[in-house]
């Protein structure tokens, strides 16, 4: 299989396609290893110096010295020397890009492969731990005031790109070609987990990549012409396509005629379109070469699989089309445009009227952009998955299904029932598109189990009443025990003693306020038997505050102390000290008023330790320790805001309600959660030349009562969304 995939790739390099089938040729390279010392500076000495010298030396060496840290004067046996730390803090900047920085060289790939390798080996050398990782990739990079500042008029930085589709939008490409054989077709994509949300670090087409692609190609073809033989007559088998059967039937002519028929009836299917003069030349021409080297049925079979191959299937394009403007940029053409604010919404291609639309200039202007989006959020009919999709990654609470939980007190415990009721909550606040923000962050209301309450209601009355009958029949043996009942874990992380007759249900105010108290979200950033309030706390600096909280320096090893007598707060101490609150101090008090919840999402107003003493007295006649004691205690949810953007957040707070409450009411929060969607629907990251867009966007969510819909409608009618830079333009802008 591997000799007909690279067959295949080969023979579509003369076609022009070589972004998506030059595969590259990765070989597991030999690990570097360092027998001693004198081997180690032997290796630093042939390929580092000279890297350091020459990318880094002119801010990390010689007279002046940028942070203190001369590169080429730093101890290079790290066993028993303080510059392990830095070293290890080298490879964290360059692994994740920021050095050297953006006006300097980059490293090549076989610097950065150097680099990486010697200090990787030295490490391992010397017995220190190093942690490998991707760098998380949060934004809030450039300073809030910045992007808002009503006079911040930098030109906009945003350079052409193809990128690849997401896992979702290749699925929707291949979900209708592949009916009846979906098993046969891998997901070639899987995004990774370097940002907040999956499309801003979507993978390259590499090897792997590549194979994957191929196959699923051939596995369409296949299925799309498989027959049987019954004598000499063939008969199509499930799922082929009658049309094509003709094509792998020897007994049948193919001569130019029958080929280009074949070739324009491929790209009807997989691309809803006819051929371009050239395409049909390119592919008749390579249909011939197939069938005169590999026969009928393979040279058909891989000539129309190429056809899966074309980029249009494979990456999203944002080349623009057209002269500069006066600012030096270009605008996408009105193809890219349609597929764009279509993929903006949808997982799909533009639907035919978008596609007429972009044909008759109507997406020539601002307003027309906007007048399709509007139109795309108003058809009912159309799904649009990527919207819902926003949250569920902005907020993070799908992870809950992810979180392994130990289940002694909590029988049965339903994670994917709690992200469904989630999923509801914020579709139905949706439906409303009023004050969006505000409602996701203080609403007590929710949807409990909604789509199967009136069924676990019957097997729980069915379970209850097994129940009451196997304790009549042994009232010893069931004496302790309770009911197992279908359900009762959801209802329970909710504080209710059933699931609730009208949906939504409004809980007590006073215990629930949006999202963030929804059991979904807590289980999401929790472990497996504890809450993390570490993790909460980082998730409100960074996507309500709109802060920066530095990434767990590379050879520590964070752990909270094993203390089962202490609460989390107690045993969070640790972190006080004056090295880990540099970081801490941003993270610990926004989130510990998440502490009045449990770690499956209950409200709680009590907590439970160990009692050290009552279980170290707790022995028998002969002194075997008969167990644990556990005892409740009160439960402390107080912490609070500091160093915020909008001072008057800053202060304490007694509980996570509170606290959400008085986050829900700032502009600022407000304008985090315009940046945050900034990023999900335009791709990457924003810059100072898109203050415009972002302050706007800001303006059209107020002015439209926080309209969801209308934040929608902004970011993608946008000059962010609708502009690229060339390169050698990006810095001479007026």
């Amino acid at each position: 299989m591997r000799r007909y995939l690279i067959t295949l790739s080969c023979l579509l390099l003369p076609l022009g396609y070589s972004c998506l089938v030059q595969i590259a040729s990765v070989y597991a390279a030999e690990e570097l290893k360092f027998a001693s010392l004198d081997e180690s500076r032997a290796e630093f000495e042939r390929s580092v110096k000279s890297v350091l010298t020459k990318k880094c030396g002119n801010c990390h060496h010689g007279e002046k010295i940028e942070g203190e840290l001369d590169l080429l004067a730093l101890d290079t046996d790290l066993k028993g020397s303080t510059s392990a730390a830095r070293w290890a803090m080298v490879l964290e900047k360059v692994n994740a890009r920021e050095m050297p920085p953006k006006e300097g060289t980059p490293l090549t790939d076989a610097e950065f492969k150097s680099l990486n390798d010697w200090i990787a080996a030295e490490m391992k050398r010397a017995g220190k731990h190093l942690a490998r990782r991707e760098a998380y990739n949060n934004g809030n990079k450039i300073p809030h005031h910045m992007l808002f500042a009503p006079q911040q008029a930098a030109p906009l930085d945003a350079p052409p790109r193809i990128r690849t589709v997401s896992p979702e939008i290749y699925s929707a490409y291949t979900r209708d070609l592949s009916k009846g054989a979906e098993s046969l077709i891998g997901q070639p994509f899987s995004p990774s987990g370097k940002s907040t949300f999956k499309d801003m670090h979507l993978p390259k087409v590499d090897e792997p990549v590549t194979a994957q692609i191929i196959s699923n190609a051939l596995a369409l073809v296949e299925r799309q012409t498989g027959f049987t033989r019954e004598g000499d007559e063939l008969k199509p088998r499930l799922g082929a396509q009658k049309d094509f059967l003709a094509f792998v039937d020897e007994r049948l002519p193919l001569g130019d005629a029958e080929v280009e028929k074949a070739i324009k009836l491929q790209f009807a299917r997989a691309l809803e379109r006819e051929p371009t003069a050239e395409e049909l030349q390119r592919f008749t021409a390579f249909m011939k070469k197939n069938l005169a080297e590999a026969g009928r049925v393979a040279g058909v079979r891989y000539s129309l699989a190429a056809v899966f191959l074309l980029p249009e299937g494979i990456f999203r394009y944002e080349l623009g089309a057209g002269p500069l403007d006066d600012k030096g940029r270009v605008r996408l053409s009105p193809n890219e445009i349609a597929s764009a604010i279509s993929l903006g919404l949808t997982d799909d291609r533009p639907p035919a009227w978008l596609s007429a639309a972009a044909a008759s200039g109507d997406l020539d202007t601002q307003e027309g952009v906007a007048v399709a989006v509007r139109k795309l959020l108003a058809d009912a009919k159309l799904a649009k998955p990527r919207i819902l999709r926003f949250f569920r990654e902005y907020f993070g609470y799908e992870n809950a299904v992810e979180v392994f939980k130990e289940t002694k007190d909590m029988p049965a415990h339903d994670p994917r029932a709690l992200v469904e009721d989630t999923d509801q909550l914020i579709s139905n606040i949706l439906e409303q598109d009023k004050q969006v923000l505000k409602e996701l962050l203080t609403t007590n209301k929710a949807f409990v189990m909604y789509k199967g309450a009136a069924d676990s209601k019957k097997k729980r009355a069915e379970a209850l009443a097994k129940f009451e009958e196997d304790k009549k029949k042994d009232p010893v043996k069931f004496k302790d025990k309770k009911p197992n009942l279908p359900g009762r874990a959801v209802y329970e992380s909710y504080n209710l003693t059933d699931f609730p007759d009208q949906q939504p249900v409004e809980l007590p105010k006073q215990e629930r306020a949006g999202i963030l108290t929804q059991p979904s979200w807590l289980v999401a950033w929790s472990t497996a038997d504890d809450n993390h309030a570490i993790l909460r706390g980082k998730w409100v600096r960074e996507r309500l505050l709109g802060g920066v909280v530095p990434d767990l320096p590379i050879t520590v090893d964070a752990q909270l102390p094993d203390a089962p007598h202490h609460t989390l707060r107690e045993r969070m101490l640790v972190t006080h000290e004056k090295y880990c609150y540099q970081c801490h101090q941003y993270m610990n008090r926004v989130g510990l008023p998440f502490e009045v919840f449990d770690h499956f999402g209950r409200y709680r107003s009590k907590e439970t330790v160990l009692d050290a003493e009552a279980t170290a007295a707790n022995l028998d006649k002969k002194g075997k320790p008969l167990g644990k004691v556990l005892k409740e205690i009160p439960v402390n949810s107080t912490g609070g805001l500091d160093f915020t953007l909008d001072a008057e957040l800053n202060g304490d707070v007694q509980n996570g309600v509170e606290l959400l409450h008085k986050l829900a009411d700032s502009p600022v929060t407000e304008q985090v959660f315009v940046r945050h969607a900034f990023r999900y629907w335009l791709g990457r990251n924003e810059t100072l030349g898109d203050a415009a867009t972002l302050r706007r966007a800001h303006e059209d969510y107020v002015l439209k009562d926080g309209s969801m819909q209308a934040l929608i409608v902004s970011l993608l009618s946008s000059d962010s969304f609708l502009y690229r830079v060339p390169a050698k333009n990006a810095a001479d802008n007026p």
